[in-house]
């Protein structure tokens, strides 16, 4: 394929973005539709580790059978390798245009007011209702309060922050040496295929290294670093892919050659998941999270794998397959992130509620996460009427 054929692509895939967009700022309609997606996926996961997927959950309410964990391990096995590097990706892209804006000193503001607030609400009031829920209603225990900095799921904001102000930093030093924009990378097109299995090499390695150290599942000051290196990565390629407009530029070619890599090593975890669970073998499954093990090495090769294969073909499926958005899907794009502030004490009750309903349990998951996710949209919808909620919540 020739550059003038590539540059014509571009050019259109641009021109799609920019109609469907509304008056300035432009809409991106399919980054709103694809922040859609992932925070349904996080309800999901969160309800899957509930009935029975491995991973640390207060409620829980056990399998009746032994393909569910099977089924519901795999499910976020292959949703952790993508789907919250996925939501740095996106607030990596956002992060400079904002920054150029909004000036230094309005950008950290705006960022306190953002993932503060929400952060401090979380800590305060929302852990209290959701320990309430656990203690009175799940171990039919006695309620006290709580008075302790537990971020829980919203571990995302406080990383989120963190990154963001070493960005600033970053970006403070970086505008005194030069006036000229940052050097980028690639500003032509997407990174070649060459770079990113660099990439994939470099980042295995070095995820490998940290779990010698942090197994997956081991938590540090509220975060998990078994999975960081994945996500600091994820959220400075997204400013770079800002700078040099490569959702725009990635082609139907590379995409689909990455969609075809994530369908053929995605069963690779499925048969080292299956065999492991139904033989009761607990220590090699224990391998896979971490430490000096071949087994360690390859599920950080496999989710590495996986980060860039699905990342990159959803990134062209929502371009092209999903950049218009009707009125519900506005709606939802308007709701994401409070529905994933409060998602999980919506579910927590929705788990309590049906624990006493006696059906298969994969039935139980997709009514459980249906009603789970209509309740935190319409919430969502209702909360951000609240005065002064939009200047928080969006």
């Amino acid at each position: 394929m020739n550059a003038n054929t590539e540059d014509s692509k571009y050019q259109k895939a641009k021109k799609r973005v920019e109609k469907t967009s509304a008056t300035p700022p432009a809409r991106l309609f399919h980054l709103d539709n694809l922040r859609v997606y992932l925070t349904i996926l996080v309800i999901l996961h969160h309800t899957a580790i509930a009935y029975g997927a491995g991973g640390d959950w207060s409620i829980v309410d056990p399998a009746v059978d032994d393909i569910s964990p099977i089924f519901l391990t795999f499910f976020t096995a292959v949703n952790q390798s993508y789907f919250m590097s996925a939501f740095f990706l996106l607030a990596g892209y956002f992060t400079p245009r904002s920054l150029d804006r909004k000036g230094r000193a309005r950008f950290i503001k705006d960022r306190l007011i953002r993932l503060g607030i929400p952060l401090l609400l979380f800590t305060t009031i929302i852990l209290n209702i959701n320990e309430y829920l656990y203690i009175v209603y799940y171990l039919k225990g006695s309620f006290s309060p709580i008075w302790a900095y537990s971020p829980a799921h919203l571990w995302f904001l406080q990383a989120l922050l963190i990154f963001t102000v070493i960005y600033v930093v970053y970006r403070v030093f970086a505008d005194r040496i030069t006036s000229r924009r940052i050097s980028q990378c690639y500003q032509d097109r997407f990174p070649p295929n060459t770079a990113l299995v660099l990439g994939i090499i470099i980042l295995t390695v070095l995820t490998f290294v940290v779990r010698l150290r942090f197994p997956v599942g081991s938590w540090v000051a509220g975060l998990q670093p078994a999975h960081f290196v994945h996500y600091i990565f994820s959220f400075y390629v997204g400013i770079l892919a800002r700078r040099g407009d490569w959702f725009n530029r990635l082609t139907k070619r590379q995409a689909r050659q990455w969609g075809i890599v994530s369908l053929v090593v995605i069963p690779i975890g499925l048969v080292s998941i299956s065999v492991d669970v139904l033989s009761g073998n607990e220590e090699n499954f224990v391998k896979l999270m971490g430490g000096m093990h071949w087994p360690a090495f390859g599920s950080a090769l496999w989710e590495t794998i996986l980060l860039v294969g699905i990342t990159v073909f959803l990134l062209y499926l929502f371009r092209e397959r999903f950049n218009k958005a009707g009125p519900l899907l506005r709606s939802m794009a308007k709701n994401v992130y409070t529905v994933y502030i409060i998602h999980l004490t919506v579910l927590w009750g929705m788990t309590i509620v049906f624990l006493p309903v006696n059906i298969p349990t994969i039935l139980k998951f997709f009514i459980v996460s249906f009603i789970t996710i209509s309740l935190s949209f319409l919430l969502s919808a209702l909360i951000r009427k609240a005065p002064y909620a939009r200047r928080v919540l969006g």
